[in-house]
C-alpha cells in the first residue's frame, strides 16, 4: 500500500485557512499551481471531495472540515517539534487565537495576554473579545473562554471557577426608590436588560430556607454587552443582574450596591473551552495554565 504524502496536509491547511488557492499560494510563497495540484492529489489519494469552489469562492465540504481540524493539529505538532529541536528547548511558538467574553476578556484575560507574550515573545497572539459564542472549531480558536452555562457539544471545557449573579443599583437609585427587602419588589424598579441572555426578563431567587420567588423584571434600557449594562447601572438608570466578579470593585468602593443579599440566583461557572482535538500546541497548554493560576488569584 502506497504511502500518504503528508507533504501534501500543510497545502491543504493553508487552504483552508486563506479561503482561496491564491492566498494558500501567496502565504507559502509558491504558485497557485503547485497549491491546487497538491489538493487535487490529496484528494484523488483519500478518494473524496474536501473542497468546493468557483472562481471566487472556496468552502470545506463536510469531510473537508473534519479532515482541517486533523491535518491543522498534525501540522502545529510537526512545526512545534521542529522549532523545540531548533532551539533546543520546549519553549512555546507559533500562534495562538484566544477568544472570551468582553467583560471577562477585559478585566481578567487582556492581561495575561500581555503577560504570557513579554514572557514567550515566539508566540503571536489574537485575541477576539465578544459575547458572541463562537464555536471554537468553526472559527478556528484554540481557546474559548465561557461565562455562564456550557450547551451541550463535542468541545473539550474544563470549569475554572463558579461564580454568583448578584442584583446591583447606584446609591443614588437605592435613595430615590428605596431599598427593596424581598425579590418580588424588584419588579417596581427600572432594570437594564441583558439581550443576549436567553431569557433576560424572568429570574427565579431562592433563600438558604429553600423558599423561592418567581420575578419578572421591568425593562427599561436594554444592551447586549455586560460592561455597557454596568455602566448605566451605576450611572442610576436601572438595577441590573451581574456576576459577582465584574462587580466585586465596585461593591468594594460604594459605587454599585447589592441587593437582597439573603436570597441566591443560579449560580454559574467560568470555562475554558478547547476544540475536540488529542493535540494541543505547547503555546495553548501554558496560557491555559497560566490563565488558570491568574484567575484564581484574582477571584481569591
Amino acid at each position: 500500500m502506497k504511502k500518504p504524502n503528508l507533504n501534501r496536509l500543510e497545502y491543504f491547511v493553508a487552504i483552508a485557512e486563506e479561503g482561496t488557492i491564491t492566498a494558500a499560494a501567496d502565504r507559502m510563497r509558491i504558485s497557485k499551481a503547485v497549491v491546487s495540484k497538491q489538493l487535487q492529489l490529496l484528494e484523488e489519494e483519500l478518494g473524496a471531495t474536501l473542497v468546493v469552489r468557483n472562481s471566487r469562492y472556496l468552502n470545506l465540504t463536510e469531510t473537508g472540515q473534519s479532515f482541517y481540524e486533523a491535518a491543522r493539529a498534525s501540522v502545529a505538532q510537526a512545526e512545534e517539534a521542529y522549532e523545540m529541536a531548533k532551539q533546543g528547548r520546549a519553549e512555546p511558538t507559533g500562534n495562538l487565537r484566544i477568544t472570551a467574553p468582553l467583560d471577562m476578556g477585559v478585566t481578567y484575560v487582556s492581561p495575561v495576554v500581555a503577560e504570557f507574550r513579554i514572557a514567550y515573545p515566539a508566540v503571536t497572539i489574537d485575541l477576539t473579545l465578544s459575547d458572541t459564542r463562537f464555536d471554537p472549531v468553526e472559527a478556528r480558536f484554540d481557546i474559548a473562554y465561557r461565562v455562564g452555562w456550557l450547551a451541550d457539544s463535542a468541545n473539550v471545557a474544563r470549569k475554572l471557577a463558579d461564580f454568583q449573579q448578584i442584583v446591583v443599583a447606584s446609591p443614588d437609585l437605592v435613595e430615590q426608590l428605596g431599598r427593596p427587602n424581598h425579590p418580588e419588589r424588584l419588579a417596581a424598579f427600572p432594570f437594564v436588560e441583558h439581550r443576549a441572555l436567553p431569557n433576560p426578563l424572568n429570574w427565579q431567587f431562592k433563600k438558604a430556607t429553600g423558599e423561592t420567588c418567581d420575578v419578572k423584571m421591568n425593562p427599561a434600557l436594554r444592551a447586549d454587552v455586560t460592561p455597557a449594562i454596568k455602566a448605566m447601572a451605576i450611572e442610576g438608570a436601572g438595577i441590573s443582574i451581574l456576576p459577582d466578579f465584574f462587580a466585586k470593585r465596585e461593591i468594594e468602593n460604594g459605587t454599585l450596591i447589592r441587593l437582597v443579599p439573603d436570597w441566591a440566583l443560579p449560580t454559574g461557572g467560568i470555562y475554558a473551552v478547547y476544540p475536540p482535538t488529542q493535540f494541543r500546541s505547547a503555546a495553548t497548554k501554558q496560557f491555559a495554565g497560566l490563565f488558570a493560576e491568574r484567575l484564581r488569584n484574582s477571584l481569591a
